[in-house]
């Protein structure tokens, strides 16, 4: 059980501008004017106990304490009337987190200490359909209807994916500076499946801040778990466009990767001029100007790298494997 007496506002820990949330929020604020009892649901992880706070912080209970209840650690023997119960006579307010994991038992006490009467408002919170527990007579329906007067669903991240920028930004803060996060970390929180929604944002964002040099997120800096979903992203990606290229680009672009293999390997400049002139004694004749273009596709997806004067055309770890991903399909076809 953890008490609050005068708890700090939790406003501002309700970061997001996605409709979703805002909504939410909305209605957070509506449901603080009243004494109702409020049920907010919503997967693991997003910010259900924060919610529950800034209920409370905003209410006419805020005076009095927050007393916060882990409803699965409780033990059958424990009296609910002694969770109800107001050490210092005080309006307040008491948060069932998980109330999902009350035992049977225990759910018959709650509900007799409620309908007694009391002097606090209460704030429950499931990441389980408490209506699913109900039909496999896991939860009681009475109850149900007691605390879910007020229903409060919160989205998932994955519903709201346009605030990860907001949020890391948040979690970042250091000191007076903001630390950068370079474009491919970005993209590659774009395209994680949060499973474990904000939280797992927040923990996976608190590892980059501790391994970077506070200035700069990297991609090296990231937690392995993200670098993994990188490279399966980036496998999947070579896949699907070796697939959609036409025989004859697929055999450009093996030419063009092999060429610059060759060059990187002998040391020598691989050039939109030296790629251009090889290209007449192969199967397709390049000029400067399409081996430029050819060569922007490949750098956009990180197949190569281009450099200035003499230092050419260098051919990346992800463009030695799309180029064995080209010959494969070329030998298919």
């Amino acid at each position: 059980m953890i008490q609050s007496k005068h708890p700090s506002s939790a406003v501002a820990e309700l970061i997001g501008e996605s409709d979703s949330f805002l909504l939410a929020k909305n209605r957070a604020k509506k449901f603080a004017q009243s004494a109702h009892p409020v049920l907010i649901h919503g997967e693991t992880g997003t910010g259900k106990g924060l919610f529950a706070k800034a209920i409370h912080d905003e209410s006419s209970f805020r005076k009095g304490p927050f007393v916060q209840v882990s409803c699965s650690t409780l033990h059958e023997e424990d009296p609910a009337e002694e969770l109800l119960r107001n050490p210092e006579n005080q309006p307040g307010t008491l948060f069932l987190d998980e109330v999902w994991g009350l035992s049977l038992p225990l759910q018959g006490k709650l509900l007799a200490a409620i309908e007694k009467g009391m002097h606090k408002r209460v704030i429950s919170s499931s990441s389980i359909p408490l209506i699913e527990r109900i039909e496999t007579n896991q939860f009681r329906k009475d109850l149900y209807y007691r605390l879910n007067v007020l229903d409060l669903r919160l989205p998932s991240l994955e519903e709201r994916r346009n605030d990860i920028p907001l949020l890391v930004h948040h979690f970042l803060k250091s000191g007076d500076h903001d630390i950068y996060v370079e474009p491919i970390v970005w993209k590659a929180l774009e395209q994680y499946d949060f499973k474990g929604n904000v939280r797992e944002l927040k923990n996976m964002t608190e590892y980059m801040k501790t391994v970077s040099d506070q200035k700069t997120i990297q991609l090296y800096d990231t937690p392995p778990v993200l670098r993994e979903q990188v490279e399966k992203n980036k496998t999947k990606d070579k896949k699907a466009v070796a697939k959609s290229l036409t025989l004859m680009e697929k055999e450009e672009f093996a030419y063009l990767l092999e060429t610059i293999k060759q060059l990187n390997e002998k040391g020598e400049p691989a050039s939109r001029r030296v790629l251009s002139e090889q290209s007449k004694s192969g199967k397709s004749e390049l000029t400067p100007q399409q081996v430029r273009s050819r060569l922007d596709y490949l750098e956009k997806r990180e197949y190569v790298t281009k450099g200035r004067g003499r230092a050419g055309t260098k051919i990346t770890l992800e463009g030695l494997r799309f180029l064995s991903s080209l010959k494969n399909h070329i030998i298919q076809e």
